[in-house]
């Protein structure tokens, strides 16, 4: 992998190649994301065409990342669609190559809204902030009635680690 990172790094020397490569990668995760959502969802293409308002063909070229642009009109479309947040952003070459070499069908998989907020924000989720960000933790639970383990009582066949002459009778 680490071979992967330099060889791309090297690469992206060029400001041309770097763009494209990326703006290739953008197309493909976009295409690859829409295929898994709609996979995940257990819908096929005529039906995420009706949910979208797209035509099935139109789905079809998106998904085989055949198409030259997508519109935020229709980004919005696969947003309410598939229930999810739709996040565009700028980022920097280095996390765009950790993109490249992380990209795998859970991480293009997003649960829909209720179900997300539902396993999200439990009953009591507690909200920090670390190092500039807010995160959500509901992992912390509070334990009735722990099991309090007895200390361990030596027995007459052990032997006593400390000084080598001292030994506990037999």
């Amino acid at each position: 992998m680490k071979e992967f990172f330099n060889q791309l790094k090297d690469d992206f020397g060029d400001k041309e190649y770097a763009h494209d490569y990326m703006e290739s990668h953008a197309v493909s995760r976009l295409a690859a994301q829409i295929y898994a959502l709609r996979k995940q969802r257990g819908w096929s293409q005529e039906e995420l065409a009706i949910q979208t308002g797209m035509a099935q063909e139109r789905i079809s070229k998106i998904e085989s990342a055949n198409f030259d642009s997508l519109t935020m009109k229709s980004l919005k479309k696969f947003s309410r669609a598939f229930d999810v947040n739709l996040h565009i952003g700028f980022e920097s070459f280095s996390d765009g190559i950790v993109d490249v070499a992380n990209l795998n069908r859970e991480q293009l998989e997003v649960k829909p809204r209720v179900d997300d907020l539902a396993s999200r924000f439990t009953e009591n989720p507690i909200f920090t902030r670390s190092s500039g960000e807010w995160k959500v933790i509901n992992h912390l639970r509070v334990v009735q009635n722990p099991v309090v383990q007895q200390p361990v009582k030596p027995m007459a066949t052990w032997q006593y680690l400390g000084a080598p002459q001292e030994r506990v009778a037999r």
